[in-house]
């Protein structure tokens, strides 16, 4: 209990932080499980992301989110949550940044 199955998919994203589009764009063109966000709104006030997978009709993992003014949030998915198609994601404004561990597994 407590591990994460990260170790066995193949890094697909790769790590270190980075702005968050102010457009919608694609962060994987492939099936990815997503294990960890980090992210921190570095703005006076408080901004939304939005994160969907790329299914043909799209699911949202996070559907316009609030982040607080200068705050700092982690989500952590030690199993792993599939976003089938890909990742697309999306911030009402500039100033949100993230970390992202994501994999993916072969034939997935």
């Amino acid at each position: 209990m407590g591990q994460t199955k990260y170790s066995e998919r193949l890094p697909l994203i790769p790590r270190g932080l980075q702005a968050i589009p102010t457009s919608a764009a694609d962060l994987a063109a492939k099936s990815t499980y997503l294990y960890q966000l980090s992210l921190t709104n570095t703005t006076a006030g408080a901004l939304t992301i939005t994160i969907n997978d790329k299914q043909s009709t799209p699911v949202a993992l996070f559907n316009a989110v609030s982040l607080a003014a200068n705050s700092l949030t982690i989500v952590s998915w030690p199993m792993g949550v599939l976003m089938k198609g890909g990742i697309n994601w999306v911030a009402s404004g500039a100033g949100i940044k993230a970390e992202v561990v994501a994999g993916y597994s072969p034939g997935v």
